[in-house]
């Protein structure tokens, strides 16, 4: 497990795992002739996805805020205490939307979240909808397992909140721009509150 945390988030963790995830995600796709599909920017779809994300960032950030308060109540820590140092917050923001984000996104959401959505089974015909929040919690949940294993802490499973809203962003709107956007925003706010908190 050490050898695993060494490499994604020791030294050059930073760097490499958010780029194995991309491979991953679009290796598949590029063996098997696909188009892969992702951001997709013509204005209609901007807008429907901006308005998402609003209404969104609304309704979880304040709830997560209640959640990390609850936390620091019941003395149970934080998942994660961000270090930024000193004048480094434009470039840990950046490097959160441009890099974490799209990398994440690609693969759990897109990746992960899109071929549960294809698999054709009797449930996802007769039930859409109910297929579609059975893959999100699938998804929302490989998301908050890989967030404990490279951690390494228990509370990280709480990511499984966040990737909810953001696999529901993805299957709304069948774009990666507003989870990309959610998950940028979420993490810049988790570590606001989290250096209040603490």
């Amino acid at each position: 497990m050490s050898f695993l945390k060494d490499i994604f988030i020791g030294r050059m963790g930073w760097l490499i795992f958010p780029a194995v995830l991309v491979v991953a995600a679009l290796l598949p796709a590029v063996i098997r002739g696909e188009k892969f599909g992702g951001i997709s920017l013509s204005p209609v779809k901007i807008g429907y996805s901006l308005k998402l994300l609003v209404v969104s960032c609304l309704v979880v950030f304040p709830a997560a805020f209640g959640g990390l308060l609850l936390l620091r109540f019941f003395g149970m820590g934080l998942p994660l205490i961000p270090v930024i140092e000193k004048g480094s917050w434009i470039n840990w923001i950046l490097y959160q939307f441009m890099y974490v984000a799209v990398a994440e996104e690609f693969f759990f959401r897109r990746y992960v979240l899109g071929n549960l959505l294809q698999l054709e089974t009797n449930l996802s015909a007769k039930y859409t909808r109910l297929w579609q929040w059975i893959t999100i919690v699938i998804s929302a949940a490989a998301f908050a397992l890989a967030h404990v294993i490279l951690l390494e802490n228990i509370l990280s499973v709480l990511t499984f909140f966040p990737a909810l809203a953001m696999g529901w962003l993805f299957v709304r709107t069948r774009s990666l721009l507003a989870p990309i956007l959610f998950h940028g925003l979420a993490n810049t706010f988790y570590a606001v509150t989290a250096m209040i908190l603490v």
